[in-house]
């Protein structure tokens, strides 16, 4: 019997020290992690089956109150996660609006002004990060811990630039293969309402809906909320004296009932002003031809929106450069 016992508690000593072996390396492996430009964070990358998902998300800080974030422009396509196949799950690829967005990081950088960036490298065949969770892989919970990482670190930089700024601007960038080849800019209002006229866009019922709300009710310039959206120093009439054509802007006040036109989605949503905070948001759905066909037109429309970036950031929020 006493031996029995010997060889009993033996074993559980020894269990013991290899349960706590794995534990104490579970911990080394997942407890701190990098940014992309080598910045320590406490952002949690290594998760189940010892997935990297680093692999698939590119991020940085910046010195502007501004976000740049694409999410349909990757390509990696890891082969152990299935494509999107439910009903309604688009999977086309927004060309070019990745390097957009790198491309426009950069023209900003040459005048020393750095927008914080988180860009989606996975292609939109295996995640849709313009959706909520339950929506963005057709319920598949394997994609769980990007999803998490990649809007935690938008949501991150959103409340530091609160923080630091006061106040500041999301960009979603993608791209639209509509027949009317002009910038849809997404303020979460349909063509119903941006076909009101200024009163109407004014009132509450209108700007309570708009995700610059909160630059509505308090911008640098003291303009109203149907300026901001199509008046001289609106975004979009900004794009398009830069020789890009937008709507809404002062030469194209709001698209025709029968245009097909995007409002902006999750992330502007959630991200902007509509339903809390001092952070705005637009949605950029940039058309193709002459825009980012290639990369030669995509360096020259950079150059243009970052110009306009810091346009509309000195007319409206404040001078950042």
């Amino acid at each position: 019997m006493i031996a029995a016992f010997r060889r009993f508690f033996s074993f559980k000593f020894f269990t013991g020290k290899i349960l706590l072996l794995i534990t104490f390396l579970t911990f080394i492996s997942c407890s701190s992690t990098k940014t992309s430009n080598g910045e320590q964070d406490s952002t949690v990358l290594i998760v189940d089956n010892n997935i990297d998902w680093s692999e698939f998300i590119e991020y940085s800080k910046g010195n502007i109150p501004v976000i740049l974030i694409s999410v349909h422009g990757g390509t990696l396509m890891p082969e152990w996660l299935s494509d999107r196949s439910c009903p309604g799950a688009v999977t086309v690829k927004d060309d070019n609006t990745y390097e957009l967005a790198k491309e426009t990081q950069e023209a900003l950088s040459l005048i020393e002004a750095s927008p914080y960036v988180v860009l989606n490298k996975m292609s939109r065949k295996k995640i849709d990060l313009n959706r909520s969770l339950e929506d963005s892989n057709c319920g598949d919970k394997s994609t769980e811990e990007y999803w998490d990482l990649f809007h935690k670190k938008v949501l991150e930089y959103r409340q530091e630039i609160e923080t630091l700024f006061g106040k500041g601007l999301v960009l979603d960038l993608h791209g639209h293969g509509h027949s009317i080849q002009r910038i849809e800019l997404g303020y979460l209002l349909s063509k119903s309402n941006l076909s009101e006229n200024d009163e109407s866009l004014n009132s509450n019922d209108i700007t309570e809906l708009s995700s610059i709300k909160n630059l509505a009710a308090n911008n640098r310039s003291g303009i109203n909320h149907s300026e901001l959206l199509r008046g001289e120093k609106s975004f979009g009439s900004l794009l398009d004296n830069k020789g890009y054509p937008a709507v809404p802007s002062k030469n194209d006040i709001f698209p025709n009932s029968g245009d097909l036109y995007f409002t902006g989605g999750y992330n502007t949503f959630t991200y902007g002003s509509r339903s809390q905070g001092n952070i705005d948001a637009i949605q950029l759905e940039i058309n193709k031809q002459g825009v980012r066909e290639n990369i030669s037109q995509v360096e020259s429309f950079a150059s243009a929106l970052s110009n306009v970036i810091i346009e509309y950031l000195s007319e409206h929020y404040g001078d950042y450069n």
